[in-house]
């Protein structure tokens, strides 16, 4: 107990920015007033492998293997206004045919520094939440969302706020229908050349139901949060940042006939981040939650079992220390090379595991001329 309040008493001494940095992954496309009457074609890929090596009764160990592949074609029949229609294709590897092929489509509308998006969304790791609210392998194996989107960045304060709806549901359908719907928002309080000082508030809220199914479980409601403080500290030496992050997780079962074992959990996420000038970052995190159960978050951190052959395991406090090693290599332009190693030790079980990962990042935008006026 004294060395878990020593912790939060530190992290909040010089609090910091706590996500991960999954920059390289972000697919998000602007609206830029030049582009006006203009076409375009984009592709975005990413190669992946990831492995983990767990042997524990909460997440399941395995390997992903594969790559995705999104080409797209753009218009821009106004300065604020943009259309995208693609297709969405992933390949795993060991497998015949495709795991995926979807079609994309996508409008957004810009009014100065906010925009409104219908369709595919700008989702996925471009949310910015924190890895027990968001897991990082959903960008691996569920990628796309579809529903409406509003997003905000200024120069102070971003804002993301969304529906994704997963299943649709007829008259009469056997299943039920699901939806998941967020909110993340980032206000900076010091915001200098050389510091950062922000308050990020999150939620998440995922629901299943339907009112003209004919399915007869009942409607499930569940909700995480989380609210922290951030501080990050740059520098134009070897040590380019050093960044310090503390949340407080929240979990709450509002379903009305309850059906899981916990109806409400928390936890406490610290985080300390070290960004070289030699392409290396370090992450080092705390996490303790007590009956804590994650809407969409990383497999590690909920007290509820994720695993095939033990899916009724319970474990009320979890408590891990992680540490990340990112080594990321710009190749070329627009092309990113990016190796991932993440130990961790787990407090409550005695037991240290890991996941590494290995991913090829690649997104371009070929624009087409505008045709001259006649």
């Amino acid at each position: 107990m004294k060395f878990t309040l020593s912790l939060i008493f530190f992290a909040m001494a010089v609090q910091v920015h706590a996500q991960l940095n999954n920059t390289s992954f972000d697919w998000s496309r602007p609206v830029e007033a030049s582009d006006s009457s203009r076409f375009s074609l984009g592709v975005n890929t990413l190669g992946f492998t990831k492995n983990n090596e767990y042997f524990n009764k909460i997440a399941d160990g395995y390997t992903l293997f594969g790559y995705q592949l999104n080409p797209y074609l753009s218009y821009q029949p106004f300065a604020n206004a943009r259309f995208d229609v693609g297709v969405y294709v992933q390949k795993d590897f060991g497998i015949n045919g495709y795991e995926t092929i979807q079609p994309t489509y996508s409008f957004k509308y810009k009014k100065h520094d906010a925009y409104l998006i219908f369709g595919t969304l700008d989702g996925s790791v471009s949310h910015r939440l924190v890895e027990p609210l968001y897991d990082f392998e959903k960008v691996l194996v569920d990628r796309l969302e579809n529903g409406m989107q509003l997003v905000m960045d200024k120069d102070k304060l971003f804002l993301d706020a969304w529906v994704d709806w997963q299943n649709m549901i007829y008259k009469g359908d056997d299943e039920q229908e699901e939806v998941t719907g967020g909110v993340s928002i980032d206000y900076k309080i010091l915001n200098k050349e050389n510091s950062t000082l922000s308050i990020p508030l999150q939620g998440v809220v995922f629901h299943r139901g339907g009112q003209f199914d004919d399915n007869p479980n009942p409607l499930v409601t569940w909700w995480n949060s989380a609210a922290g403080i951030n501080f990050e500290k740059r520098s134009t030496g070897w040590l380019q940042s050093i960044r310090f992050a503390s949340y407080y997780l929240y979990y709450k079962d509002f379903s009305f006939q309850k059906l899981g074992i916990y109806e409400d959990g928390s936890g406490v996420y610290l985080n300390v981040e070290a960004k070289t000038n030699f392409n290396m970052e370090f992450m080092a995190s705390y996490w303790r939650g007590h009956e804590f159960v994650s809407v969409m978050g990383g497999q590690l951190y909920p007290s509820v079992s994720s695993t095939f052959k033990s899916p009724n395991h319970l474990e009320d406090t979890r408590e891990l220390l992680i540490l990340r090693v990112f080594h990321n290599i710009k190749v070329a332009e627009n092309l990113q090379l990016s190796t991932r190693f993440e130990p961790f030790y787990d407090l409550g079980n005695e037991k240290f595991e890991f996941s590494h990962g290995f991913y090829l990042n690649y997104t371009t935008n070929f624009k087409f001329k505008k045709r001259s006026a006649q």
